[in-house]
């Protein structure tokens, strides 16, 4: 795609509008009236126990906790899993800073281990050397949707008797040889927060197959409570970590649109795949034929830097000059020094799920502006004046 940058004073390649987020209409009016006039806007409600009980059916899980967020969401799992203050937890850097949050919140200490620079998850090379004495769990992300190597993570903490709690935030859906991931360890997190595929503005939720995590997570979440027992009966510890009756009302909404929304977004994200793989001076993800569903939360591909002189920072003005709603993702690690991830938060571009969500057809001007912007920076140095990095979604 040639011609003058609109950046220059050219003309955009898009100039159509891109699908918004969130998405609502008159169901979610009607389940959002109907929680308002029941009264029960919180405990007591039937939106929450139908919202867990869907979303582990869908993931061929046996039990759901939801929660109010995606870092307690994260938070919950770790503790019902049995990390406690002074654990280690492995860990990706290029994830959001949740990760860590939640980690750091129970007084345990993520460990960050580089990341694989054709997926942008964790490194399972370099996991082992990471493990000390104090090694309590392992916390892959699966990022954007695209699951981590869970055959080599389940593998090493087996051997090394740790435990496996995914962060399964960006990816609802996703499969791993057939199995949903957040059903891969002993529990996996999930985020309902505005940016996500499905969501309440916020929330989370644990899944779990193991009874004895779940009824930890159940009762830490409800102030000590055990599942269907005693209201005025609590436990030492606990909190309270609830769902809302009205974002479980939001989420069944979300979740009857989730399978074919996800549709779009996957045969966008092939489309994409497809578009740019002659692309000079772009790399796209490495394909994994164990990955049997993407959770399509963001497409990703990296700048060829040998190939390409221009910074990340003129690259996204010059795309979105053009009409192309591009992302510059993760711009600083959680943990400096590892040479991959800050590789990545360099070199990576996103391509958000709501962009996907105005189908395959729409791919071509997404396509036709990454051609047109590389053009222009092949053929001359680019850089960026400094400013503010961009906020990443959580």
């Amino acid at each position: 795609m040639a011609g003058r940058l609109a950046l220059e004073g050219g003309a955009p390649v898009c100039t159509e509008p891109w699908p918004s987020w969130p998405r609502w209409g008159a169901a979610e009016r009607r389940a959002l009236v109907e929680v308002l006039e029941s009264g029960r806007w919180g405990l007591g409600g039937g939106a929450v126990p139908e919202l867990e009980a869907r979303f582990a059916a869908l993931h061929g899980a046996r039990y759901a906790v939801a929660c109010c967020n995606g870092t307690v969401a994260i938070q919950l799992a770790l503790l019902a899993a049995g990390v406690r203050p002074g654990d280690e937890v492995i860990t990706s850097p290029y994830s959001f800073v949740a990760t860590a949050h939640a980690a750091r919140a129970l007084g345990a200490v993520p460990v960050f281990v580089d990341v694989e620079p054709g997926t942008h998850n964790l490194d399972p090379e370099r996991i082992e050397a990471a493990i000390t004495e104090r090694t309590a769990a392992i916390l892959p992300v699966h990022i954007g949707g695209r699951p981590a190597d869970m055959d080599r993570v389940n593998e090493i903490a087996a051997r090394r008797g740790l435990r496996v709690v995914e962060d399964a935030a960006q990816a609802w859906l996703a499969g791993w040889r057939g199995r949903s991931v957040g059903t891969l360890g002993r529990a996996g997190a999930f985020s309902f927060q505005s940016s996500k595929n499905l969501t309440a503005g916020e929330g989370g939720l644990v899944l779990t197959d193991d009874e004895a995590l779940y009824r930890r997570a159940w009762s830490w979440h409800d102030c000590g409570r055990e599942p269907g027992g005693p209201p005025h009966a609590h436990a030492p510890d606990g909190s309270n970590l609830r769902m809302t009756e009205f974002q479980a009302a939001l989420l069944l909404c979300g979740l009857e649109r989730l399978p074919v929304e996800q549709a779009i977004r996957l045969q966008a994200m092939d489309a994409l795949s497809a578009g740019m793989a002659d692309l000079e001076g772009l790399r796209l993800p490495d394909p994994d034929e164990r990955i049997t569903a993407h959770g399509c939360h963001i497409f990703m591909t990296r700048l060829d830097e040998s190939r390409v002189r221009a910074d990340k920072g003129w690259l996204i003005e010059a795309l979105r000059a053009e009409g192309i709603p591009a992302h510059p993702g993760y711009t600083i690690p959680l943990e400096r020094g590892l040479p991959v991830c800050e590789a990545l938060c360099r070199t990576t571009i996103w391509i958000k799920q709501e962009v996907l969500l105005a189908g395959a057809v729409r791919m071509r001007d997404v396509v036709d502006g990454f051609a047109k912007v590389l053009a222009a920076a092949r053929a001359a140095p680019r850089t960026a004046a400094p400013r503010r990095p961009a906020i990443s979604p959580g």
